[in-house]
Order: structure tokens, then C-alpha cells, then sequence
């Protein structure tokens, strides 16, 4: 997995709006998809579970050989929070330490050098195991480094909207995606979002 593969895809978990959000982050299981049908897809999330699963075993076996190697602490990072990703489905129970182990070595990646990728993986991590206020920093740290780095604004509009309850704010950021990318690959999911908060705004 590489990590360019991994933030071109903009993620989160939006609770009874629109979508259901598996990354991201950017992890490379983070991907727009429809209501889940449990029936047709537990298969392939069970196969993407157990792989992500041996992956996460190996890549602990590396670090423990190579404790200084952050490109190791970054893809150990990333193979936790897919994996969180996919156990949100396949293994509930575990989620949030899978979350927190991703945070954990995101950290340490992020005392070493300064990257806008990580740093916006930290914040969603945080977001989905509930350590909000480690998110809400780290996702404005990350709009400070980038004020349009898609991945931040969307997690971070998902965050307002569903933490905050700030859906003018959220509305905006995802607008400003859609400015920049109208065509882009999450517009219709997009619109359809910014269609139902605005609903939900107007009903508060």
C-alpha cells in the first residue's frame, strides 16, 4: 500500500446521513460506497479482515527489528487503521484499540518528521475512536499546513456535523471541495451530503 494510494481516497464515518464510510483518513480501504449489504459482502470483508490482520502481524515483527525505521512506524499505522476500518464491520468489539494502536504510531511518525497525511489520518483515527479534542487539533493543524487538502476538510466536516453539530461550517467545507473538483470523484455523494445536513440544519 502506498501512501499516495492512500490519501487520494477521502474517508469518514457519516452516523445516519448519507454513506457509510469504511477509512482515511485515507487508508486504502476508505471509499464511497451505498448502504452496506451484509449478505453480498461479508465474504470479501471477512478476506480483507484476515489479510489486513496478517499484515498488521508481520509489519509488528519489522518494527520490532527496525525500531527506528518511521517509513515501517507509518505503514504499521496505516495497517492498523484499515484494518479498524474493516473490523467496524467484521470484528466491532476491537475497533477502537485498532484506532488507537494506528494514533499510537502516527505519533511517532509525526515527533520525527512533519507530514500533512499523516497528521490528517491521526485526526480521523481520533475522530472514529472517540479522543475528540486530539481530532479537532490535529484536523486544524492539518488546514493550517493546507487550507484545500481534501481529505482534512471532508473528515473534518463529518466532525463538526456530527460532534459539533456545526453544519454551516461542515457545509462549507465540503462546498469547498466541490468548488475545486465539481467533477470529482465523491461530487454526487458530496451534493447529496451537503443536501441532507443543509435538511438537517433547517431542523434544529
Amino acid at each position: 500500500m502506498t501512501k499516495n494510494k492512500r490519501n487520494q481516497q477521502i474517508t469518514a464515518i457519516v452516523i445516519a446521513i448519507l454513506i457509510t464510510i469504511s477509512i482515511v483518513g485515507a487508508g486504502v480501504y476508505g471509499y464511497f460506497y451505498s448502504a452496506l449489504s451484509p449478505n453480498s459482502t461479508s465474504y470479501s470483508h471477512n478476506s480483507d479482515y484476515d489479510n489486513l490482520k496478517n499484515q498488521v502481524n508481520v509489519l509488528i515483527q519489522e518494527v520490532k527489528l527496525n525500531p527506528n525505521d518511521i517509513q515501517l512506524q507509518q505503514d504499521l499505522g496505516n495497517a492498523y487503521y484499515d484494518l479498524a476500518t474493516v473490523a467496524q464491520i467484521v470484528s466491532p468489539y476491537e475497533v477502537i484499540e485498532d484506532y488507537n494502536q494506528a494514533i499510537n504510531y502516527y505519533q511517532d511518525v509525526l515527533n520525527t518528521k512533519k507530514d500533512i497525511h499523516v497528521l490528517t489520518d491521526m485526526a480521523t483515527a481520533a475522530f472514529y475512536s472517540g479522543q475528540d479534542d486530539l481530532a479537532e487539533k490535529s484536523f486544524k493543524e492539518a488546514l493550517i499546513e493546507d487550507p484545500d487538502f481534501q481529505p482534512a476538510l471532508f473528515n473534518y466536516g463529518v466532525f463538526l456535523s456530527e460532534i459539533k453539530k456545526d453544519y454551516s461550517t461542515a457545509i462549507h467545507m465540503w462546498q469547498t471541495i466541490l468548488d475545486k473538483e465539481p467533477n470529482g470523484p465523491n461530487a454526487d455523494q458530496l451534493r447529496q451530503l451537503i443536501t441532507q445536513t443543509k435538511d438537517a440544519e433547517a431542523s434544529q
